[in-house]
């Protein structure tokens, strides 16, 4: 017997067919797509690689222009010497990229000289076609200047001073009492029951001469001429380093070292002594014990403890050595201040590791000055009362509004 099968399962026959053809279709669009991705990507990672060779080509251009070594060439240059001048505009270069480059790169140089201006402006253009060969291009515009190669010597040699602008344009350690005389020079009567006024060199701050005034000529009122012709009489006659600063006075029982507030001591005089042995080194022999320099030192303080004064300024004028590198050490200290007996003080010194590089050398006013190429200001001292101690100060602080650093250390016990 036959059995027939349900018309429903005639209607199903060919349906499984139909699915595969369009899962196939859906399926070849999807290739298609990603076949087009990857053409992209392709053509993405190649222009980028064109472009990196492009901008190496621009870039090496550039430096090759600033590499010159005179301005002008010579009548018979070396072989190999470039000179500003020939930095003109320049044929396009059809093939200036690498033979094995998948691109053929153009070079377009073109140099405009910038009337009243020692520059030239140079654009340096690189050109190519990418794989779809449509046309890229970089560009890099700069300036070069017509500055001396020689001058690149100046370059070691060590700047002086900081980069901040100077007070007056002169060396920082001038005091600002001194009168500039408008020739590179300024002048200091350190007192005024000085009878000499010093000459300093305002690009180095050194000593170089020294004039004689009359008792009570202020800084102020010198000019070139009242201190020689031109300077000329005082200038080179000798030669010395600054050494400056102020002692200021706390004879409470708590003395502060940011605001002493004590009035100074009459008659006393600032002295500079032989400095003790330096130390020993870790190998070689103990180093001997340095000569006191010769000096001249001139302070403000009262001639009268009836005279209410806050601070006293100092000036010193040390004489170095005759060494090839002219330089002095010592020990700066106060004398005429009692140090024993019933009415006595101790005397300390501002002195700090101001730099952090763990030493207190020459500027951050140790015991004994070694060696001394130039001039110390800021060499400050405290007076205290002998019973008391040293005040510690505080460290600088710009958050809390500390711009300077208080501490004091003992320096002349009672």
């Amino acid at each position: 017997m036959k059995r027939r099968a349900p018309t429903f399962v005639k209607r199903l026959r060919g349906v499984a067919l139909i699915e595969a053809l369009v899962a196939l279709l859906i399926m070849a669009f999807g290739m298609i797509a990603l076949a087009g991705l990857q053409g992209n990507m392709r053509r993405s990672a190649d222009l980028a690689k064109q472009r990196g060779e492009a901008i190496r080509l621009a870039q090496q251009e550039m430096e090759q222009l600033r590499a010159y070594s005179v301005l002008t060439l010579p009548s018979t240059p070396p072989a190999g010497m470039k000179a500003y001048a020939d930095i003109i505009t320049a044929d396009v270069v059809p093939d200036a990229g690498d033979p094995d480059s998948n691109a053929t790169f153009a070079l377009t140089r073109t140099v405009t000289d910038l009337v009243g201006s020692p520059l030239k402006a140079v654009n340096v253009q690189v050109n190519w076609r990418d794989r779809a060969n449509d046309l890229q291009f970089v560009i890099i515009d700069s300036f070069i200047t017509g500055a001396d190669p020689r001058l690149s010597g100046a370059l070691g040699i060590a700047p002086d001073g900081t980069p901040l602008r100077r007070p007056g344009d002169r060396h920082t350690t001038i005091p600002v009492e001194a009168k500039d005389l408008g020739n590179r020079r300024s002048a200091l009567v350190p007192s005024p029951l000085a009878t000499v006024a010093w000459i300093f060199n305002n690009l180095t701050g050194a000593i170089i001469g020294r004039c004689t005034v009359p008792m009570g000529t202020a800084s102020s009122s010198l000019t070139a001429a009242s201190t020689g012709a031109d300077v000329a009489a005082c200038s080179y006659n000798m030669s010395g380093f600054l050494l400056s600063g102020h002692v200021r006075f706390s004879f409470g029982d708590t003395p502060s070292a940011e605001q002493p507030a004590s009035y100074a001591l009459p008659n006393f005089d600032m002295e500079i002594v032989q400095a003790d042995a330096p130390p020993t080194p870790a190998s070689g022999p103990a180093p001997a014990r340095p000569d006191a320099p010769s000096y001249q030192c001139f302070d403000n303080a009262p001639v009268d403890a009836a005279f209410l004064q806050a601070s006293v300024a100092y000036y010193c004028i040390v004489f170095p050595n005759t060494d090839a590198t002219p330089n002095w050490s010592g020990k700066l200290n106060i004398s005429g201040i009692p140090l024993t007996g019933e009415l006595r003080y101790k005397i300390c010194r501002y002195s700090a590791d101001y730099d952090g590089d763990t030493l207190i050398t020459n500027l951050e006013h140790p015991l004994n000055y070694y060696g001394v190429t130039g001039a110390l200001p800021r060499q400050n001292f405290l007076v205290i009362s002998a019973s008391a101690n040293c005040p510690d100060g505080h460290r600088v602080d710009p958050a809390a509004g500390l711009f300077s650093d208080t501490k004091t250390v003992l320096h002349q016990p009672s």
